[in-house]
């Protein structure tokens, strides 16, 4: 049988550079990681969770505010509560899972590009894939998304390789079979229902090339009963632990959300700008049907049942679907960056190496000179314009005092020079890995600048100083309305929490001694709807926290 053809092999950049790019991209992932406050308000409760998992010991019934919180899977919670039993209470413990599957999505995107499309197209996706601001961004962060694109990404790739394994040898491969399960288990142990995700993107991929049978290369009779038995498992203890509060979880989660009656009225369309901006530059190379091609030669595209066929499948139905649901963030597209970085990375291959002029008839890639020019002068000269706006307006925030947020921008200069190399040397094919090499080089002194000034924002809007002072007070302490689980993460302790004012009057009568932390929004609301009891809260202290708002601590006086 005629096996799969793999992405074109293109001519290999040297050693030092396909491996420079890969540790480079792996740096930043690891780079700055415990230098900065945990961000509310996910950050914080995973962290929470997570600690008190790890002090307790009960690895199966999570808690927040002392009560069961089972609104997600336990592997987050684990892989967090076995890091901070290990390296202790601290901002790197909370992250490492989260950077080391980053770390392990970047390795394996390498290794699989380098065996489907050659060294170049691993260089490149790899290089793509650390420029994409939601891949930095959320790729660093504690909580469920970079856990779960690493295991979507090893399901995809495993299942490609059983599929091309056994359409070249007419029978299964139980290696790649295996691993594709596995990693489908492993994401329904981090998100639940996404357990569905990777099957459907195979079989969707299989259907549409009329190759549906060849899903049977899978094993799936035998793998996605075992890929649903842990999160089988878990749904069980976690119904033993709370049947009514788990019942009306799973109702949520399965039901709502795909029915629209999750509570939450997102357009749909709200994550395209996500998308597009979140895994740029990647998305500005893209060709799209109307666009730079045909929509019959895209329609082929998708029909074709190549290693093409299968990342489109793997970024197009995941943003459908997402989108479809009620209560969409934008981390949720996180999955989609390793599929579509190999898929652009083809395309800038052919224009570095010249094959771009021998594409087929309705089909005009997209120029990255053009791109990479225009992005990076707009980034690397409009923002530095924007903060010395902000300035000389008197709107800095209270961590960049004077011109510091104008010299913060400094790294996005070289971003300008890189662009205007990249045009320049465009016209000699063999300048164009250069160039393109440098816009990356530019690309990793932005986000080393990025990093430091979240360590410099999150010093001042950090939760410590907030823990600090409430662990000074021998008091009774309320949060209201201040969802902000950082602070009790920094505070080792639950805090008294309530949302609405009634069982806040209920808790100033029973400590009328007290304190309550809230925000200056929440005040100025308490006042307009309950003056009275707005009067018996006198602020004492003011405090800087994320997202640039203000946090009161407010003496309970009557």
């Amino acid at each position: 049988m005629q096996r799969m053809q793999p992405l074109q092999r293109n001519t290999d950049p040297p050693r030092w550079a396909q491996w420079g790019v890969l540790l480079a991209a792996l740096f930043l992932v690891w780079h700055s990681l415990g230098n900065h406050a945990l961000f509310p308000p996910d950050e914080g409760r995973y962290a929470s969770v997570s600690g008190w998992m790890a002090e307790h010991g009960n690895w199966f019934e999570p808690h927040l505010r002392d009560q069961v919180h089972l609104t997600k899977p336990p592997l987050t919670y684990w892989a967090q509560a076995a890091c901070v039993r290990a390296f202790g209470h601290g901002e790197f413990a909370v992250r490492f899972p989260s950077a080391l599957a980053s770390s392990i999505l970047l390795v394996s995107l390498f290794m699989f590009a380098r065996r489907t499309g050659g060294a170049l197209s691993a260089m490149l996706a790899v290089g793509l894939l650390a420029c994409m601001p939601l891949f930095q961004i959320v790729g660093r962060l504690a909580i469920t998304d970079p856990m779960l694109s690493a295991c979507w990404w090893l399901a995809l790739c495993a299942a490609w390789l059983a599929v091309d394994a056994g359409r070249a040898c007419g029978r299964r491969h139980f290696g790649w079979i295996s691993a594709f399960w596995l990693a489908c288990a492993l994401v329904g142990l981090t998100k639940g229902p996404l357990v569905l995700a990777p099957p459907a993107i195979v079989a969707a991929w299989l259907f549409l090339a009329g190759r549906l049978r060849e899903v049977r290369f899978l094993l799936p009779s035998v793998g996605l009963p075992l890929a649903l038995a842990p999160l089988a498992a878990v749904a069980y203890l976690y119904w033993h632990a709370d049947p009514a509060r788990a019942t009306r979880i799973w109702n949520y989660e399965f039901v709502d959300r795909f029915t629209g009656e999750g509570g939450h009225d997102d357009p749909w369309w709200i994550l395209l700008p996500a998308f597009l901006g979140g895994l740029f530059p990647a998305t500005a190379m893209m060709m799209l049907p109307w666009f730079n091609m045909s929509p019959a030669r895209a329609w082929g595209f998708m029909r074709g049942g190549d290693l093409r066929a299968l990342l489109v499948v793997a970024v197009v139905l995941p943003l459908i679907g997402f989108s479809m649901l009620s209560g969409k963030e934008a981390t949720y597209i996180l999955p989609l960056a390793a599929p579509l970085a190999l898929l652009v990375s083809g395309t800038v291959a052919r224009w570095i190496d010249g094959s771009v002029a021998d594409v087929p008839a309705g089909i005009t890639p997209p120029d990255v000179r053009i791109t990479a020019g225009i992005a990076m002068t707009v980034v690397g000269i409009g923002i530095p314009v924007a903060a010395a706006v902000v300035v000389l307006r008197g709107l800095a925030p209270a961590w960049a005092p004077g011109w510091t947020l104008v010299w913060m921008t400094v790294p996005l200069l070289p971003a300008v020079a890189a662009a205007w190399i990249a045009m320049s040397w465009w016209k000699w094919r063999e300048r164009r890995l250069p160039a393109l090499g440098a816009c990356f080089v530019a690309s990793f002194a932005i986000w080393l600048g990025f990093h430091r000034a979240e360590d410099t924002a999150m010093q001042v809007m950090g939760a410590q100083p907030v823990a600090e002072a409430i662990a000074a007070e021998d008091k009774a302490v309320l949060v209201y309305q201040l969802r902000n689980l950082t602070i009790d993460w920094y505070l080792g302790r639950w805090l008294d929490f309530e949302l609405k004012p009634a069982p806040m009057r209920a808790w100033i009568e029973a400590h009328p001694g007290g304190l309550v932390l809230t925000g200056e929004a929440e005040i100025a609301k308490l006042r307009k709807t309950d003056p009275d009891m707005a009067g018996w809260l006198r602020p004492r202290r003011t405090f800087e926290v994320w997202p640039m708002r203000q946090a009161l601590l407010c003496d309970v006086v009557r």
